[in-house]
């Protein structure tokens, strides 16, 4: 029974033991499967030799402390219970003790669970602080303070912080408590508050000299501290100045200084103390530190600058609010932006439009935001498929570059009916979603509707360009469950038809389930189906982390992603492209942003996962980037470089919104580069607003292809307008300034802010969203639509630069308040400096405002745009069927020929003759 028992229990441990460790096994098969080992054993081994020597290290701090009052603890506790547990009945019973062996016993378990325990909290967190510190790349650039490379702040302060972390906090408490403890224990007595007097403090020779040691290595620390601090006042805020202003140059870097020689000073004292009785040695610098950090580095440095700095603030920290300019500006990229002058004014004419063929063929009449409501309905063909979002990205189309918008159809396993959700259905059947809907910007159909590019299941289209090879989706924004494929059970396809199709998984990755994986699988997951499910076979395979966002932040988490990653086809494969920064709150004087962490971002990398088998790339984009190039060196075989990148794909490279919307918000005011000026804000900007919702909201930079002022062809770009700041009492909504970031080839990355003369006034989207409803004829038509049953949605109002002025373009949809309805765009507002019309298509109102003549805007396959039809004034929400424009032409001149005839005829039978004559 014995045995049993023992069994039993060494059962249980190898059970619990396996199962701990089994997250771990899975994620080392897992980094194995997508030949990224080394982003596995990196970290892991990284973290466990800093917890190891940095946990030894106050281990043995800790340990030798303990048990130099060991003989003191034993000797108080035993007293003390002597006294509290004499006996008075029975005199013979042996008296309570506390063994030495115990003690020691203790002692060694709390110094391994606080100094290990310390450890690792701080190995978890610091690891990569410490590979950086031993691999820093240099930024070849100066702090303007102390003049030290900023990798030194990037990469070495953010290490040492973490060093003077893992040890002064613990030793300190060590101390403090060995002091409290020999005060309890009557071993130091205090005879006077005047501790800087001799005799004040009483206390035994080996509580003086324990006391010396901790106390004396505790200085060095904090001496060390104090060091670190002198670097830590370039990231200081007082009054106007982010990083080191005149009163922390002027009065805290003295005082730190100062703080520095007194902790010095007390190390060497204590290190005297360690043979000399006089405890001032230990009592007099302790209390010099405290009054002196109180006075000088508190009292001080406020006082300074409360009534020196403040009433002459501009002149005092001119020269610091210049360096906060010029590295918030480094820190953001704003340094790389190239400035331009734009006309805003210049009349359009009609050669200009012809020029500018390539911008009227790409202009967006579909919203993504109705949109992704459009392609639910039109395109999710069951319950269970979904689209999570609409993406932008451009191809070239018949030999045409065009702008199209695309939303993958993933599979939604929670939309499956709740009686069809089985583990087999779960985990066997519904593995993976189906290709992609897509329709160009500008191509909307005689209902209003995107005029779909891609549509149905199995996809099809009639242009090469997007014909899909491998179209399934296992992985995506919205497949957050494991799944166990090529399985006996087939999986499910699309459907067809009555019946379904159905396929099994040929993708190369996934984790096979081998008697030992099982099991390990089995423990992780808390499910024995692995053995129990028929289903599941020797050519089997796991796959896991399939949300694209979760899975390449699991494999490399010291970046940042983009939340918006965006599908592309690349040789008829279905590919997500996801943006990756490089992201720190280390560098000097920078602002940081809105919050979130960081006052440095670059776009470096970019991620590729191929939808169907979930293979992962990193291609670095910018290898200037001292952090990239530091993260390359710790993972020397992660990064690709961005020539080995298909060119197929690098076409399909995006300049991030996430990146251009934070430096858009920066440069509002870190524009302004003069110090004075900036100081003042008398240049402030604010980011175009618009309607949405009938609510003004800020206007989200677009994607569009247009053809940048001086180029010879149109280019993807994206960009976003500028108004001057306003207030609640002074609201200003002219345009002064739009930024355009270029993607296209060699141009990629490049930013690009034309500024509006500041002797006119060029309207703003806000404006003309006013004087859309202030126009008689088109706020009248839209009231009516805008009615019981019916709703008015304006779509993005795009502000398109062309040939020194702008053109302004408004899709309207009309939508029914009934549930399940679909937004149908039914007209389009043009906006030309003072004209303004609203036409059923884009080529009626470009005549409209510009006359006959006018070049048209094509739709790949058409020659002609395509008219959106009107509603009926007596039923809003029921459109004419009417065909295209040229159909409508050709239709009005057949019926003038028709005419012709019919008066020819009529004509003729006047002039013959009569029958009674």
């Amino acid at each position: 029974m014995h045995r049993f028992f023992k069994f039993f229990v060494g059962l249980i441990l190898l059970i619990g033991l396996l199962t701990a460790s089994s997250g771990l096994f899975e994620d080392w098969l897992w980094f194995k499967d997508l030949g990224y080992t080394q982003l596995f054993w990196t970290p892991l081994l990284s973290k466990s030799l800093f917890q190891a020597v940095n946990g030894t290290i106050l281990f043995i701090f800790i340990a030798g402390t303990l048990f130099s009052i060991r003989h003191s603890i034993v000797t108080f506790v035993n007293e003390r219970l002597r006294l509290r547990l004499r006996l008075v009945q029975d005199m013979n019973r042996p008296v309570l003790s506390l063994s030495q062996r115990r003690v020691t016993i203790w002692l060694l378990v709390i110094s391994a669970v606080v100094s290990f325990g310390v450890s690792f909290v701080a190995g978890f967190t610091g690891w990569l602080d410490v590979l950086s510190f031993t691999q820093a790349s240099s930024f070849g650039q100066v702090d303007p303070i102390f003049g030290k490379d900023l990798s030194f702040y990037f990469f070495k302060l953010p290490f040492l912080k973490t060093l003077f972390n893992a040890f002064f906090g613990p030793l300190f408490l060590l101390a403090l408590f060995t002091a409290i403890f020999y005060v309890v224990t009557g071993v130091i007595r205090f005879h006077s508050s005047k501790l800087w007097r001799s005799g004040a403090v009483e206390m035994g020779a080996g509580a003086r000299r324990h006391l010396a040691l901790l106390i004396g290595i505790l200085f060095a620390l904090k001496a060390f501290g104090y060091y670190l601090n002198i670097f830590q006042l370039l990231y200081s805020a007082h009054g106007h100045v982010v990083g080191a202003g005149y009163t922390d140059l002027t009065a805290t870097l003295p005082a730190l200084k100062i703080l520095i020689v007194i902790s010095v000073f007390g190390f060497i004292l204590a290190c005297i103390s360690l043979r000399f009785k006089d405890s001032r040695l230990l009592t007099v610098p302790i209390i010099s530190i405290f009054a002196t950090g109180i006075v000088l580095y508190g009292i001080l440095p406020a006082f300074l600058q409360s009534f020196v700095v403040i009433p002459n603030e501009l002149n005092k920290e001119q020269p610091y609010i210049q360096h906060e300019l010029d590295l918030t500006r480094f820190g953001y990229g704003l340094d790389r932006i190239t400035e331009i002058s734009y006309p805003g004014n210049t009349p359009i004419t009609l050669s200009t439009l012809k020029d500018d063929q390539g911008t009227l063929n790409n202009i967006r009449l579909n919203d993504t935001r109705p949109m992704l409501q459009t392609y639910t309905q039109k395109q999710g063909i069951r319950l269970y498929y979904k689209f999570n979002d609409i993406d932008i990205d451009r191809y070239m189309v018949n030999g045409d570059y065009r702008q199209v918008m695309m939303g993958p159809r993933e599979i939604s396993t929670p939309d499956l009916d709740p009686k069809a959700q089985t583990f087999v259905n779960m985990r066997f059947k519904y593995t993976h979603g189906y290709g992609v809907a897509a329709s160009f910007a500008n191509a909307v159909t005689s209902e209003g509707l995107p005029s779909f590019a891609i549509k149905d299941v199995p996809p099809t289209s009639e242009f090469p360009e997007f014909k899909m090879a491998e179209p399934r989706i296992y992985y995506g924004e919205r497949t957050n469950d494991w799944v166990v494929a090529d399985t006996s059970v087939k999986e499910f396809d699309y459907p067809q038809g009555d019946t379904n199709a159905e396929t099994s998984y040929q993708g190369k990755t996934g984790i096979q389930l081998t008697p030992l994986n099982k099991l390990m699988l089995s423990l992780r997951h808390g499910t024995f189906r692995f053995y129990l499910a028929k289903e599941v076979t020797s050519n089997s395979k796991m796959l896991v982390y399939r949300n694209i966002k979760e899975r390449v932040q699991k494999l490399a988490p010291f970046l940042s992603y983009d939340s918006d990653p965006y599908m592309v086809i690349d040789s008829g494969r279905l590919k997500w492209i996801i943006d990756a920064y490089t992201t720190s709150n280390a560098l000097p004087y920078s602002n940081e942003f809105s919050d979130q962490g960081f006052n440095y971002i670059r776009n470096s990398v970019k991620v590729i996962v191929d939808a169907n088998d979930g293979t992962v790339d990193f291609y670095s984009v910018d290898p200037k980037d001292p952090v990239l190039k530091t993260y390359s060196k710790i993972f020397p075989d992660v990064f690709k470089d961005l020539a080995s990148m298909p060119s197929s794909l690098k076409s399909h490279l995006r300049y991030p919104e996430t990146l251009f919307n934070v430096q858009s918000n920066m440069l509002r005011t870190f524009h302004m580069t003069n110090s004075s000026v900036f100081y003042n804000k008398e240049d402030a900007w604010d980011i175009a607003k618009e309607l949405f919702d009938a609510k003004p909201q800020n206007v989200a930079p677009y994607y569009t292809i247009m053809k940048i002022p001086g180029e010879d062809k149109p280019e993807f770009v994206l960009m976003l307008p500028f108004t001057p700041a306003s207030s609640a009492s002074n609201t200003r909504n002219n345009m002064v300034s739009w930024m355009a970031a270029r993607m296209d080839g060699e141009h990629y990355g490049e930013l690009l802010l034309y500024k509006l003369p500041k002797n006119i006034e060029i309207d703003g989207p806000l404006q003309i969203e006013s004087r859309i409803d202030q126009d008689p004829e088109i706020s009248k038509q839209l009231s009516l639509w805008d009615q019981k049953g019916s709703s008015v949605v304006r779509g993005n109002l795009l502000a398109l630069p062309i040939g020194g002025n702008f053109l302004y373009v408004e899709p309207i949809y009309l939508q029914s308040d009934k549930g399940g309805s679909i937004p149908e765009m039914k007209r389009i507002v043009l906006a030309y400096q003072d004209h303004l019309v609203m036409s059923d298509n884009l080529g009626s109102a470009l005549t409209q405002l510009f006359g006959e003549g006018t070049p048209q805007p094509t739709t790949p396959g058409q020659s002609a745009p395509t008219p959106v039809s009107p509603p009926s004034a007596e039923s809003p929400t029921k459109a004419l069927n009417t065909t295209n424009l040229t159909s409508i032409i050709d239709q009005m001149n057949q019926m003038r020929t028709l005419l012709d005839s019919l008066e020819t005829q009529l004509k003729a039978l006047k002039s013959s003759p009569s029958p009674s004559s």
